[in-house]
């Protein structure tokens, strides 16, 4: 029995505008699940839906077997094994942040313990209008969790905080995912934020799934273009013409090789990114883009391009 279960979900804001549809979504307990998208693509309806904050015209969701809807039939909205933090959350004013926190109604040890997961220990006699937005954030990501929900649903946690808050509520995710053992959602407004995170991570496109695999599954094998740009720079090659068996292969810029071997080729440009450099080289009809060590290689040099071995076994095993 799967632990979190869509099937047959529709969701729609008009008869022009399809927010969500699935006709079968399976999670298993504890797994931390990113899910990407271009904006507009149901990645917070789909969050919203699986927390009950939002019902389908059609569909079900399943928890532990349970139906999550029936439980619906209470002044606040939501399911009591799930909690939801959005995007646009607000802390109340003028209030302390050990106060805000002792009204979830729970237990001292446990209030220290989510501050020390959290990282607001120093923060607690705050008042929640003195602290930053990352301060917020934990803050408001601490008594989202204080009631030990068993899914945790987080709307685009990174979003508007600057590098050094970002690194601390990434590692307080972290720490919250191995503490707790919940099951984690989570979309990132950077889709590249979740590769090293997820055990799993979903692509949606207008409401539908275009993609749900492993991390290193959607880098190196995306299911289609979409899927691939939203996760770095790649380009679309006739494998055909690099020994290989499909005609349209996606390929990412480390993915090639540079030496005296290969598809002959020139050096049009280097762009330096400190530890490494992105090589633009003109061959077999098209531009490619390819890394190297700084200082390798100068416009106007001639080089051999390849493929690693990767590319090769992904393209074989595809047929």
């Amino acid at each position: 029995m799967s632990f979190l279960k869509l099937q047959n979900i529709r969701k729609s804001y008009s008869e022009e505008r399809k927010a969500f549809s699935c006709s079968s979504l399976e999670i298993e307990k504890g797994k931390r699940i990113g899910i990407a998208g271009e904006t507009g693509s149901g990645k917070s309806t789909l969050l919203k839906v699986i927390a009950g904050l939002e019902k389908p015209e059609e569909g079900s969701v399943y928890l532990e077997g349970e139906p999550v809807y029936p439980k619906l039939d209470r002044l606040i909205p939501g399911h009591p094994k799930m909690a939801y933090l959005s995007q646009s959350f607000e802390l109340p004013k003028f209030i302390k942040v050990s106060e805000f926190l002792d009204s979830a109604e729970v237990d001292q040890e446990q209030i220290d313990k989510m501050a020390a997961i959290c990282r607001i220990e120093t923060l607690l006699e705050k008042n929640t209008r003195e602290l930053s937005g990352g301060e917020r954030q934990r803050v408001a990501l601490s008594k989202t969790i204080l009631k030990e929900p068993e899914v945790l649903l987080l709307d685009e946690p990174f979003s508007n905080l600057d590098p050094h808050h970002e690194r601390i509520i990434k590692e307080v995710i972290n720490d919250i995912s191995s503490e707790t053992g919940a099951t984690i959602l989570m979309v990132s407004h950077d889709p590249t934020d979740l590769l090293p995170w997820a055990d799993e991570i979903l692509v949606l496109k207008d409401g539908i799934i275009m993609q749900k695999d492993l991390p290193r599954l959607i880098y190196h094998d995306p299911a289609n273009d979409y899927v691939a740009g939203l996760f770095g720079s790649y380009q679309v090659i006739d494998g055909t013409k690099w020994s290989l068996s499909s005609k349209h292969v996606i390929v990412r810029p480390e993915q090639f090789t540079l030496n005296n071997h290969g598809v002959a080729g020139e050096v049009k440009n280097v762009h330096f990114h400190g530890n490494y450099e992105l090589i633009e080289i003109r061959a077999d009809g098209q531009t490619i883009q390819a890394l190297s060590f700084p200082g390798e290689y100068q416009k106007g040099d001639k080089v051999g391009v390849g493929l690693k071995s990767q590319v090769r076994k992904k393209d074989q095993s595809v047929d």
